[in-house]
């Protein structure tokens, strides 16, 4: 199975988790939760700026937060969490963390 479709079968469970606030989103946002010690694993999308990635691996490399570049688009990574768009998710859950590394990271 491919990438995009792990993830596809996963967004479903991280809508659920950004209603229960399980969930960040956006750069500044995530690497300000990161900071804080909550997130857990950031997704962020294929299509993000140069620098926004360097943002976010910078921050993720920094503070030994695992990072996942999706095979999506900031317009498919937000629509399944109810935005527009996003350029990265960060997973506060435990649980959906470790599922997503599972399926996602091989």
């Amino acid at each position: 199975m491919s990438e995009n479709n792990r993830i596809k079968q996963l967004l479903f469970s991280i809508g659920l988790a950004r209603k229960a606030g399980k969930v960040i989103v956006g750069t500044d946002a995530v690497c300000d939760e990161i900071r804080k010690n909550k997130i857990m694993i950031v997704l962020s999308a294929d299509d993000i700026s140069d620098n926004t990635k360097k943002k976010i691996s910078d921050c993720c490399s920094y503070y030994h937060v695992t990072l996942h570049s999706c095979e999506l688009s900031k317009e498919e990574l937000g629509h399944a969490i109810g935005k527009p768009f996003a350029a990265c998710i960060g997973i506060t859950d435990q649980n959906l963390s470790l599922l997503i590394g599972r399926n996602l990271i091989n």
